[in-house]
């Protein structure tokens, strides 16, 4: 009988720390969701009620990627800034998100930045620091001149030619992964620029590791840290893998640094000025030199990044307006018809419907959902009527920069190429469009990937 007692004794009171447990979490959440609906100094930006109280809404649409499509519909609802997490708001004002992102004061986001990481490593993109980002940045901005650009011509037109021949090999009878093939010759063009003409890596595994790269940011933006060591190790191959893929592509910066060191200790012919980013940043006597001495693993994370960078928004990009295009075959026509009168292949940026073409791509589906964040430094901030208190996350995106001026967008739901051929309020659709993002965080590759784009969307 004492036995009996003493069991039931014990299990009321497992019953009641349950109880009590789950009834202690409950008060907290609720006075979570008070304090940050009602009392927290951005309860009076609007929004909807679960975003601005939980960051279950931006979680979820990260996780069903459709967090650029449903914030540009918040905006639409809202006005020009709109609280999309307890901590964050979307900015679609042109002129405030410029005079807020050219502050070189302000640090980006670390908790979505950092979901960049390589390997465990930091490189240029994953430092909310811009006094540690600059020098960082130049090397690519360098190494992606027009001037640079031009002197590996030759060269990524062999690379475009290659993809192009791999696509016929089918004659049609199968059906072909566009995204990997693009992926393969971004890769082979970026080496070039990354590493010089000595790096020449092995690109079969890359387009599956850069995609599962994909998925596990997000998984990383939504999933606590925790989950990430069960999944390393958990039964499920296909997991393992994407967990694993940050290891990989770090592997492969660090082939790009080893290839290069290699070739830079080789004779070199001196009348060779072409630059390229390894080359730049190990260079104490380059016009902007990186003001620290790397470590093996810093500078391996930084060549994997760039890579990343330099592959990824390009081949997604084409790969839309390529898919845009087969859809449309009269403008497929009249492109082609543009193309097959230049002699020169570095007469591409004079194809004026060409270009019309990629800007259009870019403002349709820009390939970066959430264009930059900045956060609010101690002291605070006023924007567009409204004081965001200090560690707010300030976002914007290329998106709906022009979806949200349907005066000079009044079709911005179809891709129309042939807006950009117009003259009237051709400046001020040009300003609205901002893939690269804004200020002075902006994309240091952008005329890479402008020039990647030219050059295979030529083919």
């Amino acid at each position: 009988m004492l036995g009996y007692i003493l069991a039931t004794s014990d299990a009321f009171l497992s019953w009641n720390t349950l109880l009590y447990s789950l009834l202690f979490f409950f008060l907290y959440e609720l006075g979570y969701i008070i304090y940050y609906g009602y009392l927290h100094p951005l309860s009076k930006v609007p929004g909807p009620w679960l975003a601005s109280t939980t960051s279950l809404w931006i979680r979820w649409q990260r996780w069903n990627g459709r967090l650029s499509l449903e914030a540009d519909k918040l905006l639409a609802k809202y006005g020009p800034i709109v609280r999309i997490s307890p901590t964050m708001v979307i900015v679609n004002d042109h002129g405030a998100v410029e005079s807020t992102f050219i502050r070189k004061d302000l640090d980006t986001s670390p908790t979505a930045i950092r979901a960049l990481r390589v390997g465990g490593h930091d490189w240029t993109v994953t430092y909310p620091q811009l006094s540690i980002a600059r020098e960082r940045r130049h090397p690519v901005m360098i190494a992606s001149t027009t001037k640079n650009l031009k002197s590996w011509h030759p060269t990524f037109r062999n690379h475009i030619n290659a993809m192009v021949e791999d696509l016929r090999e089918s004659k049609g009878t199968r059906s072909e992964d566009v995204v990997r093939h693009l992926r393969i010759c971004t890769l082979k063009t970026s080496q070039l620029l990354i590493g010089g003409p000595g790096v020449d890596l092995d690109p079969q595994d890359f387009p599956q590791i850069v995609g599962e790269y994909n998925f596990l940011v997000v998984w990383r933006l939504c999933l606590p840290e925790w989950a990430f060591t069960w999944l390393k190790y958990s039964p499920f191959s296909h997991a393992r893998f994407r967990v694993d893929s940050s290891d990989k592509l770090f592997d492969l910066g660090a082939e790009v640094c080893r290839q290069a060191e290699a070739q830079k200790n080789k004779n070199r012919d001196p009348a060779d000025d072409t630059q390229h980013v390894y080359g730049l940043c190990t260079d104490k006597n380059a016009k902007y030199p990186v003001q620290w001495s790397w470590t093996k693993d810093e500078l391996g994370a930084e060549m994997a990044g760039q890579i990343l960078a330099a592959t990824e928004t390009t081949s997604s990009a084409l790969a839309y307006i390529f898919y845009e295009l087969a859809k449309d075959p009269i403008l497929l026509e009249e492109l082609y018809q543009e193309l097959i009168v230049v002699d020169d292949d570095h007469e591409l940026d004079s194809v004026k419907l060409l270009d019309a073409c990629i800007k259009e791509g870019l403002r349709f589906r820009p390939p970066v959902a959430l264009t930059g964040s900045r956060a609010v430094p101690p002291g605070g901030l006023d924007l567009l009527g409204h004081h965001l208190s200090e560690g707010t996350v300030i976002t914007t995106q290329s998106l709906s920069m022009s979806r949200q001026r349907p005066d000079l967008f009044p079709d911005f739901d179809v891709y129309n190429p042939k807006r950009w051929l117009e003259e009237e309020n051709g400046a001020e659709r040009r300003r609205l469009l901002v893939p690269f993002g804004v200020g002075s965080r902006r994309c240091p590759g952008g005329n890479m990937a402008l020039n990647d784009t030219r050059e295979d969307g030529s083919i």
